[in-house]
């Protein structure tokens, strides 16, 4: 019974290296070797003291060459100073008056030529005494540390029971005093590089033993403490109803040696990973780093691992109920970030281990665990549902993959909300608010790690909100009922826009907050474009569709044609100014430098959406002004009108008509359309009817008499006046046919005495839309009554 013991002890023992283990394998091959036990510890003791023995005498050998070294090294410094002290009277000598152009030569004399080389040869003696003072202390130092590491495995190979946790000060206090001494010399003597480097060699050597052993005896503790908590008994359905936690917390309960222990070995490791973080910035000094340098705090990291894989066991359970996952996830977060607020933040503190918060920490290893098994047991299973819709004839099966795949989505949204409110509850924000430290606290982030989930999640998300889209396009009363105060925040103008615009609207907001939670910039870009952009196409290919079939119908000759075309604009116009507006968001101005891109995100969009308002803008003002030629036809070929003498008012009754239909056409426009593309019609069309005008009476040989320049005038008063309603100077937007008049204004006297008419004498009297020629032209078909 005595004899069985050994093994059984071994076997718990979580310190047993495996050179040990195959001199044990070696020694015990079967039961019957267990009564030899007392031979093989007389052996290992007999070992280990020929190694003292060993090391003692290694020990006085290192120090009897030291000291020997240590007076060399008195000796040569008291000549460096004798060398020094001649140096001073040299100097102190030779600055005296007339000294300098007498220095003898003989060999009693130094040539003052010859002082730089010795001053030279002085320094370089200083630096060789200085190296070796530095090689002596590092070695010195790293073969403390190398005894400290070695005496610590030999300790616990000695007692099992003996607390090893204060050991691990002396070795992590020479490493630090190493790390002082060697950030000194990489500041002051960089050539030393090949010291630096084999001493890193050594150190690494020491900590890669080092680091492993602290981390088991830690992990021991924490098995002492009973951690992680048992997890069976917790009462799963009130979860989320904020009823009492029924997970006892360990942490609260240490006491006495068990918590000066576990604070003892917190604070090894904490100073490890401090000294861990200096060396690696000593040694990536002048490299562009970032936020490589800061990794998972390592005592947070120890809690956080066995309490997720004790809780992945509950999680294989509830593969087809992912909320439970999230909910037990989100309970085990929140039960424990008051301890380490409470208990660990103040050791963190104790470490100087700067920039770390326990609370952030906890929050960010669950939830890494949770992300990781999202990733590996929850997604596979959706995209193999997915895979299965697809090919799959049934059209539910489709719907209900797409489903299940945003209810997961809409878990890992609120799951982050909820982790995240447990940071800023603190009072704290987060150290670093970029990317890569946003994704350690998102769910998130899985789809950070696989991009074509994130293409897959864009899709069902474009895909649901184009079916809901669908019914309210195909909705005529949509298109017919105006928006209710359709002005944008920072716009005064109402773009008379159709209910239909709102419903898209609000659908591509919906898709651009499905976005915000994305950590990644990015992604959040790529997300936005995939779901977005299609949903703008189908917007718009319903707009076109829409115009098309009015102008198939009725040419736009009709009111109703035009009111459809109408709409449509003034949908484009809203939208398009929602976009631009949208831009001027600092959440969208963010991603305008991706990609070496400097524009913005819906620019092709919006670019797309104004053209197609350029086209049936301009149809409209065509169509307006097709019927307006063909009304005033019989007007402009008339020719004699202008030559006959009228009494009373001259006025041209075709033109009237012409003018009334156009001026109908234009305020209806002026009903069905927004106020800045209205403008861009009337002018428009204005522009056209004086180009039109002017060729059409003035382009031949037309003469004008008197009563004929008359009736060209009440005709085109009549004209500007109907221009009236939308501007005060409507002669202005009528230019070529306003500056005939001025032509015509000119006293008759200067026209008969056939003066030379050039460009400057055009500017004089106003006139520079007309060319010299066209103005002489006009000038010679003018009929002078004696």
């Amino acid at each position: 019974m005595e004899a069985a013991a050994p093994p059984r002890i071994l076997l718990r023992s979580p310190d047993i290296t495996p050179g040990i283990r195959r001199f044990l394998d070696a020694r015990f091959r079967s039961q019957a070797d267990l009564a030899a036990a007392a031979d093989v510890e007389t052996e290992i003791r007999g070992r280990c003291a020929e190694l003292e023995a060993s090391v003692y005498d290694l020990s006085v050998r290192l120090a009897a060459a030291a000291s020997a070294y240590s007076s060399s090294l008195g000796a040569a410094g008291n000549a460096l100073r004798g060398v020094r002290g001649c140096l001073a009277a040299l100097k102190a000598s030779t600055s005296e008056p007339g000294v300098r152009g007498e220095v003898e030569i003989g060999s009693e004399k130094m040539l003052f030529e010859q002082l730089p080389s010795l001053a030279k040869e002085v320094a370089r003696v200083e630096m060789v005494r200085d190296y070796a003072e530095m090689v002596l202390k590092l070695d010195s130092l790293v073969g403390d540390v190398e005894d400290a590491v070695s005496s610590s495995v030999t300790r616990k190979l000695k007692s099992r029971v003996e607390n090893t946790q204060k050991t691990y000060h002396v070795p992590i206090g020479y490493l630090k005093t190493i790390e002082d001494l060697l950030a000194s010399v990489t500041r002051t003597r960089p050539q030393w590089s090949r010291l630096i480097s084999a001493v890193d060699h050594r150190v690494d050597r020491s900590l890669a033993v080092l680091r492993p052993q602290a981390i088991v005896d830690h992990r021991g503790l924490l098995s002492s403490l009973g951690w992680p908590p048992s997890l069976a008994g917790t009462n799963f359905s009130s979860i989320n109803y904020g009823k009492p936690s029924e997970i006892v917390n360990p942490l609260f309960s240490m006491q006495g040696d068990l918590k000066s222990k576990y604070s003892e070995s917190f604070l090894s490791l904490c100073s490890l990973q401090e000294l861990q973080k200096r060396r690696k910035t000593r040694q990536l000094q002048g490299h562009i780093v970032n936020n490589q340098l800061r990794q998972p705090l390592w005592v947070i990291e120890e809690l956080v691992n066995p309490i997720a894989a004790s809780a992945q066991h509950h999680f294989s359970k509830w593969v087809e109920k992912p909320e439970f996952v999230f909910a037990l996830a989100y309970k085990i977060t929140r039960d424990f970030v008051d301890s380490m607020d409470e208990i660990l933040q103040p050791l963190v503190d104790k470490a100087n281990l700067v920039g770390y918060s326990c609370r952030e920490e906890w929050i960010s290893g669950m939830v890494i665990a949770l992300s990781t098994y999202l990733a590996k047991e929850i997604f596979p299973k959706h995209i193999e549902l997915l895979q299965e819709s697809t090919s799959s004839d049934a059209s539910s099966k489709p719907f209900q993959a797409r489903v299940s795949w945003l209810s997961l989505v809409d878990l890992m949204i609120s799951f982050d909300k909820q982790t995240q409110s447990l940071i800023s509850s603190s009072g704290l924000l987060l150290s670093v608010k970029d990317d890569d430290n946003w994704q350690r606290i998102s769910v998130l982030s899985v789809f950070c790690d696989r991009p074509d989930w994130l293409e897959i999640w864009a899709e069902i998300e474009r895909q649901d909100t184009h079916d809901k889209l669908r019914s309210s396009m195909e909705n005529e009363k949509n298109w017919s009922t105006r928006i209710q105060g359709t002005v944008l925040e920072y716009v005064s103008d109402d773009y008379k826009s159709p209910a239909i615009t709102s419903v898209v609207q609000k659908g591509l907001s919906l898709l651009i907050d499905r976005a915000r939670p994305i950590p990644n910039i990015v992604l959040r870009a790529e997300f936005i474009k995939i779901s977005t952009s299609p949903v703008i196409s189908e917007f718009l290919g319903w707009m076109l569709q829409r115009c098309q079939e009015a102008e198939g119908l009725t040419a736009l000759a009709d009111d109703n044609a035009l009111l459809k075309v109408s709409q449509s604009i003034n949908s484009a116009r809203y939208l398009e100014s929602t976009l631009t507006e949208w831009c001027d968001d600092v959440f969208f101005l963010e991603m305008e430098n991706i990609d070496s891109h400097s524009e913005c995100i819906f620019q092709v969009e919006i670019n797309r959406l104004k053209d197609f308002r350029v086209q049936w803008i301009d149809k409209i003002s065509t169509v307006i002004l097709r019927d307006f030629d063909a009304r005033s036809r019989d007007y402009l070929k008339n020719k004699r009108q202008w030559q006959e003498k009228s009494e009373g008012l001259a006025l041209s009754r075709a033109l009237i008509g012409s003018l009334d239909y156009m001026q109908g056409r234009i305020s209806k426009l002026e009903d069905g359309l927004n106020e800045r593309d209205f403008v861009t019609v009337w002018r428009s069309v204005a522009s056209g009817v004086d180009q039109l005008l002017f060729s059409g009476i003035f382009t031949g040989n037309t003469k004008f008499s008197n009563g004929g320049v008359e009736r060209l005038r009440s005709d085109l008063s009549v004209l500007f006046a109907a221009f009236s309603a939308w501007c005060l100077r409507p002669e202005g937007f009528f230019p070529r046919l306003s500056e005939v008049l001025k032509l015509l204004d000119v006293d008759q006297k200067q026209l008969r005495d056939g003066m030379s008419i050039d460009n400057t004498w055009l500017r004089e009297y106003g006139i520079r839309r007309l060319t010299a020629a066209e103005a002489e032209k006009i000038i010679k078909n003018m009929i002078y009554e004696s």
